[in-house]
């Protein structure tokens, strides 16, 4: 698979990253960005028959994570690993490189270190699709993410709130969601947000933890846009 579009510097990436914040710690109080959604409790849900490492839901192929984004409520049918396919978003998903990458495109590509990667659900419907990515090495796709924020928060004079994307995060594997409000159900199951702020500070309640990345958190506090 190419990579289609960057997921921090494309323009839909950054039209959210203009409605959210996020990123970093800085707080011995539980961390994330301000919102209605996800609670201590609500990030401890049961995974079902999912492992959980660092209690973190675990799944290990595209089927397995597919399934636990249906066991959340969610609707994650035509499961395809086709950039091409119908219903997938219109600018592609992020795969591993291949012969047809420039050396360019595949220092770019690889430095997300994805071994494989997936798509579910209907861009088109209420409740969007899933873009599911099985890292080789989270961390290297974590400082990744913290590297493309950074140099995107630089760019558009966002050094003093650093914004944060949209992945949601499990032990072993990473879904970004196409719809905004969805993301909710999938921190209520478990997942959590990556968070690169150093100035970020949450309220009491919410769950935190360090992420692979260094300065970062995962968290289940997100930012509502209604409250910006």
């Amino acid at each position: 698979m190419r990579l289609f579009r960057s997921l921090v510097t494309g323009a839909a990436g950054l039209a959210l990253l203009a409605t959210l914040s996020g990123c970093g710690s800085g707080s011995d109080s539980p961390t994330g960005a301000d919102s209605v959604f996800g609670s201590d409790s609500a990030a401890t849900a049961d995974a079902g028959a999912f492992g959980k490492t660092d209690s973190l839901p675990s799944a290990k192929t595209l089927r397995d994570v597919q399934e636990f984004i249906s066991g959340a409520g969610l609707p994650c049918d035509n499961l395809t690993d086709d950039e091409s396919a119908q219903g997938t978003p219109a600018e592609g998903f992020l795969g591993p490189s291949d012969a047809y990458d420039s050396d360019a495109e595949k220092a770019e590509i690889d430095a997300w270190a994805i071994s494989k990667s997936g798509f579910c659900g209907e861009t088109r419907s209420d409740l969007g699709g899933w873009i599911i990515y099985l890292p080789s090495d989270m961390k290297a796709f974590q400082e990744n993410y913290r590297k493309q924020a950074l140099e995107s928060a630089k760019e558009d004079g966002w050094t003093d709130k650093l914004a944060r994307g949209k992945f949601l995060v499990g032990a072993d594997f990473i879904v970004d969601p196409t719809n905004y409000q969805a993301s909710r159900t999938l921190l209520e199951a478990g997942l959590l947000l990556e968070n690169c702020d150093p100035g970020f500070k949450a309220p009491d309640g919410y769950r935190a933890q360090d992420a692979s990345a260094s300065g970062c958190v995962l968290t289940n506090y997100l930012l509502d846009p209604l409250d910006q």
